[in-house]
């Protein structure tokens, strides 16, 4: 057999391992009415502030309720990041239908490409969220391929926003991963006021109500429940919103 060909017996193993691991036919698209949990975002923003003024203030008030909460709680910090990037958002209108597609790079936060989706019309809480880790070294092959999804649409937008902050991953006495962010953030293109907001998404919990369960007793402790912030970020800074 030359060097490179495959036989059929070949051919057919590589076709079991594929089938065993994609979802659904190979023939068919993938059913995203029924998203697994891995690809589900259910994560809720608050908007710390959006007086840039204020900022700092509000971030340190923020900080110093979250240390006396992860003490008064015996929450351990599992892990602390801290990051700064660029995100280009691609919001992709097709059949009056709307998906965001966000390219992310920057420090301490893998590259990605990313689609975003709401599954309950006019929902951020709970998102479709697929994930395609990417290398730092192809950028433009990654515009490249979002200018042929952006072309095959009804219509888009693109803009970058900048972002910078913390992530921390806390564990309970209960196994429970909460992811919390806190970051600042601006519209680059075209430029957008400073505002800086808080992320808390539960990880590892297959159970719904148990994950709303806890981002609300995340945002009860933290003070969080008259800042809930329901648009996306890429809701808030989409172009055809005021600068």
């Amino acid at each position: 057999m030359p060097k490179g060909d495959i036989g059929l017996s070949d051919a057919s193993a590589l076709l079991d391992l594929i089938t065993g691991a994609v979802s659904g036919k190979l023939n068919e698209p993938f059913n995203l009415t029924q998203l697994p949990r891995k690809m589900m975002e259910i994560e809720r923003k608050y908007c710390l502030t959006q007086t840039a003024q204020s900022i700092d203030m509000a971030i340190t008030k923020f900080m110093g309720c979250f240390g006396h909460f992860l003490e008064d709680q015996k929450i351990v910090v599992e892990s602390l990041i801290t990051f700064v990037g660029v995100d280009q958002y691609f919001i992709v209108q097709s059949n009056n239908k709307e998906s965001i597609f966000r390219y992310r790079v920057g420090a301490n936060r893998p590259a990605q490409l990313t689609v975003k989706f709401q599954t309950e019309q006019g929902s951020n809480l709970i998102r479709g969220e697929i994930n395609l880790n990417i290398r730092y070294e192809e950028p433009d092959k990654v515009r490249a391929f979002m200018a042929v999804v952006c072309g095959l649409a009804d219509s888009y937008q693109i803009f970058a926003v900048q972002q910078s902050g913390n992530i921390w991953i806390t564990k309970d006495s209960e196994g429970n991963l909460v992811e919390v962010v806190v970051y600042k953030t601006a519209r680059i293109t075209p430029p957008e006021k400073l505002e800086a907001f808080v992320e808390i998404e539960p990880l590892n919990s297959e159970n719904i109500p148990g994950v709303i369960k806890t981002i609300k007793k995340y945002e009860k402790a933290l003070q969080l429940s008259d800042l809930t912030c329901k648009e996306s970020i890429a809701e808030l800074f989409r172009t055809n919103k005021a600068g």
